[in-house]
Order: C-alpha cells, then sequence, then structure tokens
C-alpha cells in the first residue's frame, strides 16, 4: 500500500505544470471478508481496493477527479498514464469551476507518518478457511472453495467450537486499510492500519405464541485476531441467550434506574456528532450542546470527552492536507472545553483551526473511565434496566439536547443485582444534559473500544472508546 502511495505521489508530482497546484487523497484496502449464518460460513471473499480523490486547485477555484486505481501492484508506467489523462479532464474541467472564496488546502510539504507496518505479506491475514473445515461439514457447502482467498481455520474453528448449536449470525472484515494525502509541492502525509473486526448475534428459537425471535448482539475488534478472547466473548453471548429465553417483562412508562454498556453508551454518543461540537453548527445555532457551550446547562464532572487520534481510530490527518493534533479535549468535568473546527470554518468565522474534517464531527471519540467495576456493577444497579444496545436515536428537541429511540437486543429486567429476564421494546425520551448530568452515577473502570465497521463505499475509519454507565433514570415514554 505505502509502494502504491509513493507510485501515486511520484506520478502526480510528474504531471503537475509549473505554476499549478495538484493534490491527491488515497484510501487503499486489502480485506478479508465473512458471513456466517449458524455459525457456517454462508458468504466469503477478498476485495482489494484503492481510490485517489485528485484536485487540481487554481486561486480559488479548484476541480476533482476520482479515480480507481488498478490494484494495489500498480506499476508506476501506468499510474502516470492514469494521472496523465485526470490531469487533463481536471484542467478542463477547472476553466467551468465556480469561484469558492471559503476553499482551504495545505499547499506546504508537510510529512507524517502513521502506521503499524507496511508488509503486504499474507503473516498478518486474520481470516481463513481450510480444506478440512469443509470438509468437516463447519463450512456451508459450496460457500467458500478450498484454495480460494479464505483458507485458514483458525476464525472458523474458533468461532464454530465458541458456539456449539447455538445460531451464531455475525460478519467479520479483517486486513490493513490505508489513507494517504500527497502534493505536488511535496506533501507526504501516511496513515496505515491493520485491523479485525467482528459482529455476531446469537439468536434464540421464534416464540411459539408470537413467533418472534429474540437475539443477543456482541462484538470483538483488535489489531490481530484473538481467538481467545473472541472464545470468552462468545461464550459470553450465549450465557446472556439464556436470560432472554425467559419470558418477557412488560414495563409501564415511567423512570427507570439504567445500566448502560458501553455499546449503549457509544450509540448515546454517537449523537453528538450531529452538530454537537461542530463550530459551524454552533455559530449557525444548530448545536445540540449550544446551552453547554454557553454555560446555561452543564453535564456531570465524571464525563470528560476528547477527539484522541491517539487511540489510532483515524488519521492524524485531513484531506484537505492538513495534520489534526494529536488531542483536542471536548467536555472535561462536565463542561464545554473545545470545538472542531475544519480549515473551511476558520477562514469563514475569522476561528483558528484545528484542522477538523469537513463534517467537523469526532473521528475517535474517547470517553474517560470511572471507578465501577464490571463485576460490581450489576449489584450497583440494584434493581433496573440493564440496556445493551439502542436504536432508532435521533434528536426529539436539539436545544435540550433530547433524544428518543428503542432498546434493542438483550435489555434487561434486573432485581436486587441478578438479570430476571428481557423487557419488551420500549421508547426513551430524554435530555443528555440530565442522563449524563446529575442522574450519572458512576461510569465503569473499562473502555471498550468500538471502531466504525461501515463498509458502504469501503471499510470506514473511525470509532468510540467509552466504558458504561449507571444512570439514576431514564425516562421511557412507550
Amino acid at each position: 500500500m505505502r509502494k502504491l502511495f509513493d507510485t501515486l505521489a511520484e506520478a502526480l508530482t510528474a504531471h503537475t505544470r509549473p505554476g499549478e497546484f495538484a493534490c491527491a487523497s488515497l484510501e487503499a484496502e486489502s480485506s478479508d471478508f465473512v458471513r456466517l449464518n449458524g455459525a457456517r460460513i454462508r458468504q466469503a471473499g477478498r476485495v482489494d481496493r484503492a481510490v485517489a480523490r485528485v484536485r487540481l486547485v487554481e486561486g480559488d477555484r479548484q476541480a476533482i477527479h476520482h479515480l480507481t486505481l488498478p490494484g494495489l501492484q500498480a506499476d508506476a508506467d501506468s499510474m502516470r498514464a492514469l494521472l496523465a489523462d485526470a490531469m487533463d479532464a481536471l484542467r478542463a474541467s477547472l476553466r467551468d469551476s465556480a469561484p469558492d472564496p471559503l476553499l482551504d488546502v495545505n499547499r506546504a510539504p508537510v510529512t507524517l507518518s502513521d502506521s503499524d507496518g507496511d508488509s503486504d505479506s499474507e503473516e498478518g491475514a486474520s481470516i481463513r478457511v481450510s480444506a478440512s473445515a469443509l470438509a468437516s461439514g463447519a463450512v456451508a457447502s459450496g460457500a467458500v472453495r478450498p484454495g480460494a482467498a479464505f483458507d485458514r481455520a483458525l476464525f472458523l474453528d474458533t468461532v464454530a467450537s465458541a458456539a456449539g448449536d447455538a445460531d451464531l449470525v455475525g460478519f467479520c472484515a479483517a486486513g490493513p486499510m490505508a489513507r494517504g494525502f500527497c502534493s505536488g509541492t511535496g506533501a507526504r502525509l501516511w496513515y496505515r492500519r491493520h485491523s479485525v473486526s467482528f459482529d455476531w448475534s446469537v439468536h434464540l428459537p421464534s416464540d411459539a405464541g408470537s413467533g418472534e425471535r429474540k437475539a443477543v448482539k456482541s462484538g470483538w475488534s483488535g489489531e490481530r485476531f484473538d481467538p481467545q478472547a473472541v472464545r470468552a466473548a462468545i461464550a459470553q453471548t450465549r450465557r446472556d441467550a439464556q436470560v432472554m429465553a425467559r419470558p418477557v417483562r412488560r414495563l409501564a412508562p415511567g423512570d427507570y434506574r439504567a445500566l448502560l454498556s458501553p455499546r449503549a453508551v457509544a450509540d448515546l454518543l454517537s449523537m453528538l456528532g450531529w452538530g454537537g461540537f461542530s463550530a459551524r453548527a454552533h455559530h449557525g445555532g444548530q448545536s445540540p450542546l449550544a446551552r453547554l457551550r454557553s454555560g446555561e446547562a452543564r453535564f456531570s464532572a465524571l464525563l470528560n470527552l476528547a477527539e484522541d487520534l491517539g487511540a489510532g481510530f483515524a488519521p492524524r490527518f485531513q484531506t484537505d492536507g492538513y495534520a489534526r493534533p494529536e488531542r483536542v479535549p471536548l467536555i472535561e468535568q462536565g463542561r464545554f472545553a473545545d470545538w472542531l473546527v475544519s480549515p473551511t470554518t476558520a477562514r469563514e468565522y475569522g476561528l483558528t483551526s484545528n484542522a477538523a474534517g469537513a463534517y467537523e464531527s469526532p473521528d475517535a471519540l474517547v470517553m474517560s473511565p470511572g471507578n465501577l467495576s464490571d463485576t460490581q456493577a450489576l449489584q450497583a444497579l440494584g434493581t433496573g434496566i440493564s440496556l445493551a444496545n439502542l436504536w432508532y436515536l435521533n434528536f426529539s428537541d436539539r436545544q435540550a439536547c433530547r433524544l428518543t429511540g428503542m432498546t434493542r437486543f438483550a435489555c434487561l429486567w434486573v432485581a436486587d443485582g441478578e438479570p430476571v429476564g428481557p423487557i419488551e421494546a420500549m421508547r426513551f425520551d430524554d435530555s443528555l444534559f440530565e442522563m449524563l448530568g446529575d442522574r450519572l452515577e458512576a461510569l465503569g473502570d473499562t473502555v471498550a473500544r468500538m471502531p466504525a465497521t461501515d463498509t458502504y463505499d469501503g471499510r470506514a475509519t473511525g470509532g468510540v472508546a467509552a466504558p458504561g454507565a449507571l444512570v439514576s433514570a431514564v425516562r421511557f415514554a412507550l
């Protein structure tokens, strides 16, 4: 991947004429994918993908060309030919481009390298399925072929042995991802990470009366596949599924004491990315944290949030070629600390940029832990609801930072520190200023890393790291 990036940079420099400024952003991946049903592989494949966003800038005008590169082994001659055609097209488009007075691209010859290694060998491959696994019946017939891209048994054998007879449905993506920025003036910004992300759910048999199927969702991620950790996580999912098999409890609307899992906390925090830390949203009156910034509201002093690129979720630079600070404190001891300012917003409002991306949304949102032990969390909850996942989230009152959403998967009624059984799906409608304000009693002492798992246009970078949270009340409307 680094060789491909260097080849792109050299070709871009070679085809930039005197007086022109050209730059390019690279997205590349070499990913193994596998889908499972009943703990057996139903679909498997491999994607080697590289896309460059080439830009030609002249004054306050620019033209952009998206270029799909010919694999990860593109040679210099083919790259130069592609760039020559792209630059000709950009020069023609630039003549008709509308001026953008806020256009801001870094033209300095900045360099930065953030990589966990640049080997493209198969040594780090995490998901392979062997012919013996096919023959044993652990893999669904026709899902993969012996000798195809998935030819190691470690991942499948781990999942199959841990799942046993459980109906485990899941998706795993693994391999290196890279991002880069280069320019004809010598900028070289580089990011590469190898990661494994495995999401799964264990489904119970259909209810004889209602036909409903309940499930427990979980996940694991890391830089390299860890069979022991995945076995332990699947075992916990199976234990949770046993609780889900108990009768469903219907609760009346009202306020309930609640223990939020790290995933549920991340679900709530993700909504703050919708303008909560955006300088542009604050200046436009659209931020849900406007009252926090003005001092009219505050969170609990236990709450500390930062955009922490040192966590490795995302590059320490953005697509306009600016290097980003490793850490930006966003909320400190419940108070507004700083916001994310893109170069464009800084130019428009006369602010100081901290090189945020165009959407000014956190790429690596990290929440500091507390002192509540995972083993003591249910006892600390006492009687109330254990919330595993939340979904269908939206703002019901943006200015009040009020959210609405539904419970999902293993949300349980807990009595005297012991899980009793699942609750019927409920809708909450509550303000984060209250949930994570005076009602926040404790935060977990372990921070869970939850990288982005989107694969719509390639594997996404970014993620959230957060602990669980104990709150004295969550307001359920339905």
